[in-house]
């Protein structure tokens, strides 16, 4: 098919997003209405946009200019997303890549992530206001990624300077040591920047994770608690992330499952579905190794599921065999599951399910831990955890109102995040997913 020519748009940028001037960006979509879309939507922006609609074309415009930004579509005729991807980190590793893609491609939104080395996917049907941060956010990295690069070459160059420098000339010396200092402080900003946005990452990944409706183990409020308890044990700043990390993600290999195995609870499971329901944390490490960062979560992630006696599951590890992680995250996820519906039939109550983990301690679980536990406990208090807030329609939403839960679709995938307060462009747009969707959305709003 024909390369669509580049599109530089003169309007006004949107404010709400970071750009600098020649920007590029690259979107590539086999339906022309998608793209169509697209354009649409980025004028305002002040990019300079180019517009492919298969991979192989892609790659052509990649060859002939320079593309800081790619937006690809997952399912493509020919060259899949994931594969288009994967050549565009191989070719131009300094490219920003993000992944456009539905529920269901799932296992090539990981192959993707493992071999594409994407930054972000975005769930179509996407979010005009959050596809345009998106863009400004990838865009925003590239140029951090560019100035560390070019600060840690004035460093290189600074050090080698300093070290010419006659030893009677201490004026200069301090001089540089300060200009050394403040670069070093420039590049800790910038690498925090990057890793605020790792962090991100993550969670979009949970919140996509736990979209599917017949998860019950609320990795948020595992992540949440399981982090207290870390801290209350005094483990370290990287012990602690990836923790949390895991604890987010704890439930990835479970997207392998067939619902009628998820909707059972455990202990209501058939031995055929045990023997594959064991095996969802060996899938949860397979999907995450590959990926730069996650090696410790990914181990973390294999070994949420033992028990201090050797009951767990997938390798029956006991007692110092099992990361102190693992058997931290492993108590939290039994204590909300209890709860929730994941272990049994019978939901119980914060208290019931307390006093479940208590008569266990020192078997599936280390004392000390469930002490730590029932410190926090009422933190996790799942029938009373949103008391100091109303349910409000949408037809009733007004400017200033802050969210108090996260705002779901009718899919369960991540629209607005709690604590965000709402203008009157965000109230427009929810009202028209409510309307494209014909459901109700449901707000839950801070008193």
């Amino acid at each position: 098919m024909t390369i669509q020519q580049a599109t530089m748009i003169t309007e006004a940028a949107d404010t709400h997003v970071d750009l600098v001037e020649n920007e590029t960006v690259l979107f590539v979509d086999d339906e022309p209405r998608i793209l169509s879309a697209i354009r649409r939507l980025i004028r305002p922006l002040g990019l300079k946009a180019y517009f492919a609609e298969s991979g192989a074309d892609g790659l052509q415009i990649l060859k002939e200019h320079h593309i800081d930004l790619v937006v690809s579509d997952m399912r493509m005729p020919e060259m899949d997303g994931a594969q288009f991807l994967t050549e565009v980190k191989k070719q131009w590793p300094d490219t920003v890549r993000m992944l456009l893609t539905g529920y269901a491609d799932i296992s090539s939104t990981i192959e993707a992530l493992n071999n594409g080395g994407i930054y972000r996917y975005i769930s179509k049907p996407w979010d005009d206001i959050e596809l345009k941060k998106i863009i400004g956010d990838g865009l925003k990295i590239r140029r951090l990624e560019r100035e560390k690069r070019e600060l840690q070459c004035l460093t290189q160059l600074q050090n080698d300077q300093l070290q010419d420098l006659n030893k009677n000339l201490e004026q200069k010396v301090e001089a540089r040591t300060e200009e050394i200092r403040q670069t070093a402080d420039m590049l800790d900003l910038a690498y925090q920047q990057l890793k605020e946005s790792y962090d991100s990452f993550v969670r979009v990944f949970s919140s996509f994770i736990s979209s599917r409706e017949t998860l019950k183990g609320l990795p948020q409020s595992v992540a949440d608690i399981s982090t207290k308890i870390a801290v209350a044990l005094k483990l370290n700043e990287t012990e602690t992330k990836d923790i949390y990390y895991a604890s987010l993600l704890h439930e990835v290999g479970k997207l392998s499952l067939p619902d009628e195995t998820l909707t059972k609870p455990e202990r209501k499971l058939t031995q055929n579905d045990r023997e594959q329901y064991h095996n969802y944390p060996l899938m949860g490490e397979m999907a995450l190794t590959a990926i730069s960062g996650l090696e410790q979560t990914a181990l973390l992630i294999r070994t949420h599921g033992e028990c201090l006696d050797g009951s767990g599951f997938p390798g029956g590890l006991k007692g110092d065999q099992i990361p102190k992680g693992a058997q931290i995250i492993r108590m939290v996820r039994d204590f909300i599951g209890l709860q929730t519906g994941l272990i049994d039939i019978e939901r119980l109550s914060i208290d019931e399910a307390m006093d479940q983990i208590k008569k266990v301690a020192g078997k599936k679980y280390d004392k000390n831990l469930v002490h730590w536990l029932e410190q926090f406990k009422n933190d996790l208090d799942l029938a009373g955890e949103f008391i100091n807030e109303i349910k409000v329609e949408c037809h009733s939403l007004v400017e200033g109102m802050r969210l108090s839960r996260d705002l779901l679709n009718a899919n369960g995938i991540l629209l607005i995040a709690k604590g965000h307060t709402l203008t009157e462009n965000i109230i427009d747009k929810v009202m028209t997913v409510e309307k494209l969707e014909k459901k109700k959305l449901h707000f839950y709003i801070e008193k």
